[in-house]
């Protein structure tokens, strides 16, 4: 993903993946912050869903935005 740095706001994201992560859910996260003019620290505050005993509360797009907040440069979370 990548931002503007001078406004914060989320300028793009490309995601890679096979069928079961997910990608979908993930891109359709980023497509609603796109649409709706998100800033990359708005993303990192979204409230997501999750199943505790099987994921992480953190979801890869919110750990791309941390990333990226902390980095200000295009990111890659693995």
């Amino acid at each position: 993903m990548t931002g503007d740095r001078q406004s914060g706001r989320l300028l793009g994201a490309q995601i890679a993946g096979h069928y079961q992560a997910e990608v979908a859910k993930r891109i359709d996260i980023f497509a609603t912050a796109l649409f709706h003019n998100m800033t990359v620290d708005a993303l990192s505050e979204l409230d997501l869903s999750y199943t505790p005993p099987l994921s992480s509360p953190w979801d890869p797009v919110q750990m791309s935005a941390q990333a990226w907040s902390k980095q200000g440069f295009p990111c890659i979370v693995q």
